[in-house]
């Protein structure tokens, strides 16, 4: 898939587990949303699977990549996008 650090993707919850989110993006690429990552935690409130998010990655190093859902980090991402876009 190439470089995905900061890139933003619509993912599928296909597990929930103690320590996150299992996600799926569209190709079958699998990612990891830390408790941490996730809005809905510590409410009580998790996602089911089958839900959809929107999660940008956060490190693309790491298998299954990391992904955060907080509107802070998309907003991290997207101005990171927007600086690398223009030069």
């Amino acid at each position: 898939m190439g470089k995905l650090l900061h890139q933003e993707f619509d993912v599928v919850v296909i597990a929930v587990r103690p320590w996150g989110l299992e996600v799926e993006l569209q190709g079958g690429t699998h990612g990891l949303i830390d408790n941490t990552k996730d809005p809905s935690w510590p409410s009580g409130e998790r996602a089911l699977v089958g839900s959809r998010l929107c999660a940008a990655v956060v490190d693309d190093q790491r298998a299954p990549m990391r992904l955060s859902a907080l509107d802070v980090d998309l907003g991290v991402a997207r101005d990171m996008r927007s600086r690398r876009d223009c030069c």
